[in-house]
């Protein structure tokens, strides 16, 4: 099954920091950015730029809107797609990740939210919540 990570921080205590101390905590993902890149199971692992576009459809118009976003406190800087056999090992994975293992990142408002994916590719997958609805 794929589970998809998604690693928040907060912008306005990322903005806050001088650049060289964020480049220090930076530096303090790397070993555990090495770890979890070795896994099997990871498949993809994006750091994202803040720089952002929304595109979204109002009546007859798609519009698209320059971003970040000052009413968004929380920003999305990585993305995981993890290949697992149930949630719990994909959270057991997803816990490796700097948003939680690097100690600094609790004051910069680093998180990570985990879903199940049930559609990739065109393709319709199995998830966690259908064999719980089964059940």
């Amino acid at each position: 099954m794929k589970y998809l990570g998604l690693g928040f921080y907060n912008r306005a205590a990322v903005q806050a920091l001088a650049p060289e101390r964020l480049a220090a905590v930076m530096r303090q993902c790397e070993p555990h950015v090495a770890a979890i890149g070795a896994l099997p199971q990871l498949e993809l692992h994006a750091g994202l730029a803040e720089r952002s576009k929304q595109i979204l459809r109002t009546g007859k118009q798609i519009k698209v809107m320059d971003g970040p976003y000052a009413e968004s406190k929380e920003v999305v800087g990585a993305v995981l797609l993890i290949d697992a056999d149930s949630f719990d090992e994909a959270v057991r994975i997803a816990q490796l990740h700097p948003t939680t293992q690097v100690p600094d990142g609790e004051a910069l408002g680093w998180r990570m939210e985990l879903h199940p994916v049930h559609f990739l590719n065109g393709a319709s997958l199995a998830t966690d919540d259908a064999a719980a609805a089964r059940a």
